[in-house]
């Protein structure tokens, strides 16, 4: 099915969008805000479609999330859409580590009025609101700063955030090119390997107007305007609330008993312990 740009922006809450960099800021961030990242379809057991009538079904039509592949996929959508020149990246997640594993994230660099622009509407907590450019100089993004360094070692861009301990690096990414049959292979092993985080741990992340708000396993966190709120979520009661009032995501009741239960499951679960 062809791509649907005012049903998109509407989906996003925007009425319109210019193709320059305020209209690339305004898109990243607008859709972060509207559709939450989440992994509720491989904590389920299921790997995400990402043909197009999937994802425009699950992400716009149904008003669900998703992960990196399927919002990333949208976002990309978009872009060529509006006429912004793209090239998809996979990146290695590194998460304050040295050194990232396989490439599992999706995201596009932007080619901008001679600026490289780092675009990524999919990697949930700590990750900026807006496109980052292509420097190693910190630019302020809302409450945070981030820059984008050269490693001469790995090769890599590596997009870092500034902490009260140094920066911290997120993920990095080369140029390699990106084949669809790169991203089928990531998407299934982030969806179905026990090694990543997907599938054996439920996370909510959704920006605000003035923060974020998530969730992991349970407890639910709301950060904004310097205050910070932390609670869980007991019942499959209090996650319905929380799925549909909170993060406006639209999976039936089915599917939110099921998270309700895998979640109970994991709690009754026995602690693995190794010997040596």
């Amino acid at each position: 099915m062809p791509f649907d740009l005012a049903a998109y922006l509407h989906r996003i809450g925007l009425q319109t969008c210019t193709p320059d960099l305020d209209g690339l800021k305004k898109l990243q961030a607008a859709q972060i805000s509207a559709i939450p990242f989440e992994n509720v379809l491989p904590f389920l057991g299921q790997v995400p479609g990402l043909d197009p009538e999937s994802l425009w079904q699950k992400l716009v039509m149904e008003r669900c999330g998703g992960y990196c592949f399927e919002l990333n996929a949208l976002l990309g959508d978009a872009l060529a859409s509006l006429g912004y020149s793209t090239r998809k990246v996979l990146a290695r997640v590194r998460m304050g580590a040295g050194e990232g594993g396989a490439r599992t994230h999706l995201a596009f660099v932007v080619t901008l009025e001679g600026d490289e622009w780092l675009v990524d509407a999919g990697f949930g907590g700590q990750a900026p609101a807006e496109p980052v450019r292509i420097s190693d100089a910190p630019q302020p993004i809302r409450d945070q700063s981030y820059r984008i360094r050269f490693e001469e070692a790995s090769g890599e861009h590596v997009l870092e955030r500034a902490t009260g301990e140094g920066w911290f690096p997120l993920y990095g990414f080369d140029r390699v090119d990106v084949r669809p049959a790169d991203i089928e292979a990531a998407n299934f092993l982030c969806a179905a390997s026990p090694k990543q985080s997907f599938a054996g741990s439920m996370k909510f992340y959704r920006l605000t107007d003035t923060g974020f708000l998530s969730f992991l396993d349970g407890r639910a966190r709301l950060a904004g305007n310097g205050d910070k709120r932390v609670w869980l979520i007991r019942d499959t009661e209090d996650l319905e609330d929380f799925m549909r009032r909170d993060l406006g995501l639209g999976y039936g009741d089915d599917t939110i008993r099921a998270i309700a239960k895998r979640l109970e499951d994991l709690k009754k679960a026995p602690i693995q312990t190794t010997t040596s």
